[in-house]
């Protein structure tokens, strides 16, 4: 049980990454035809659909089974600490892409600058 909401909460997490790299690789492999981008980014953002779909019903299946012996308050008792969660979640997602973003730029900006060579040992 446990293992499947990590699943279903990792498959989420990481859907907008998956179709940035999908969406990516369209356009890296795009040979120059405009068509060949425009099929590629249909059949991507297709995919992606399929998979939110597939998503969102094993989400309503699970809790519909889980959930099924809960009133309603207590169903918005732990919809409010679900959101909680997943606030905080988000905002140390968003942070760690800052993050990631902010050491890209710096190593890009290390690799950039010439630097003169350092001489470790001399002779005299």
């Amino acid at each position: 049980m446990l293992g499947k909401m990590v699943s279903i909460g990792f498959d989420l997490a990481t859907l907008p990454a998956r179709m940035t790299v999908k969406g990516a690789r369209a356009m890296v492999a795009m040979p120059g035809d405009i068509d060949y981008l425009r099929r590629e980014l249909r059949a991507v953002s297709g995919e992606v659909a399929r998979e939110v779909q597939q998503l969102l019903a094993s989400v309503d299946a699970e809790m519909s089974q889980k959930t099924a012996h809960l009133s309603p308050a207590q169903k918005q008792q732990a919809a409010d600490l679900a959101l909680g969660a997943a606030e905080q979640h988000l905002s140390m997602a968003a942070v760690n892409v800052l993050r990631a973003l902010w050491l890209t730029a710096d190593s890009n900006r290390g690799l950039d600058r010439e630097r003169e060579p350092v001489i470790i040992d001399q002779e005299p």
